[in-house]
């Protein structure tokens, strides 16, 4: 049976916990660099040591919860930290989102030492973990992936095995990228319905009741499922005709719609790009 260490213990770190409580698990070594928040894992019965390196010398599996790249280089390298001090054969589990080359600086460090690494990052938020709701999307060896994956289906309601170490935080990121953009995109539209003369409510509200079919859910029709070749099929309105005109009346309404501009740009890359395939 693994022994479960955690580092950071702030938000989202506490929500793991919470959810391993709820599953069972008799003891969790945790730290945190901030007292409340290492004191909030004590009060849910875990244990509270005063350090990574007790962390790692206590655990065979370590959830590492840290803000940035640089947070996770400090907790994994060096003197007195994660890799330095915990036994061979050890798994830890990178759950921050960060760049996928932090990713392989850490495994490569880790394996001169037969440590082994995983990064398994979280898509979502508090709430979502403590609901259950919560989806790791994990880079990293089959067998390093199936050891972990008991443990993370803990915490979570599943699991995506990307490929290799690193691409669980490629596709953490490109996963957030999409999202945002949404949110950019749709700040760019309400300002074009303004310059127009919608009042931005109104242009949300009819966007969200009217919705749109998400690319997502009918992917196979979009892009080659098969895997040859990701160019996206251009249509016959949308990309061709559509964006370049929402483009050209950003143009004439004068607004600072710079993301609406790159996406007919790149529209029409992409329709030229069909073009050309379907005359070979």
């Amino acid at each position: 049976m693994e022994q479960v260490g955690m580092i950071g213990t702030g938000a989202m770190g506490l929500a793991l916990l919470e959810r391993l409580k709820l599953a069972g698990v008799g003891d969790v070594a945790c730290y945190d660099t901030h007292a409340p928040a290492l004191e909030d894992a004590r009060k849910l019965g875990f244990t509270a040591v005063a350090s990574v390196a007790e962390v790692a010398k206590r655990a065979t599996l370590i959830d590492v919860v840290v803000r940035t790249d640089q947070d996770m280089l400090d907790c994994m390298l060096g003197a007195d930290r994660v890799i330095q001090s915990a036994a061979p054969g050890t798994l830890v589990l990178l759950h921050s989102s960060i760049l996928p080359q932090t990713v392989k600086a850490v495994e490569a460090a880790a394996r001169a030492k037969a440590i082994h690494i995983i990064d398994a990052c979280m898509t979502g938020v508090p709430d979502m973990v403590r609901a259950g709701k919560l989806s790791f999307v994990v880079g990293g060896a089959d067998e390093l992936v199936e050891r972990a994956k008991p443990h993370l289906l803990k915490m979570s309601q599943e699991v995506f095995h990307m490929g290799p170490v690193g691409t669980g935080a490629v596709g953490k990121l490109i996963k957030n990228m999409l999202g945002g953009a949404e949110t950019l995109i749709v700040h760019e539209a309400i300002q074009i319905g303004i310059a127009g003369g919608i009042p931005y409510p109104k242009a949300l509200e009819m966007m969200r009741r009217i919705g749109h079919d998400s690319v997502l859910n009918r992917w196979q029709r979009t892009f080659d499922p098969s895997g040859r070749g990701a160019l996206p099929k251009s249509g016959r309105n949308v990309l061709n005709k559509d964006i370049p005109l929402a483009a050209e009346l950003a143009r004439l309404l004068n607004t600072d719609t710079p993301i609406t501009q790159a996406l007919a740009a790149a529209a029409a890359r992409v329709v030229s790009a069909n073009e050309t395939r379907d005359k070979l």
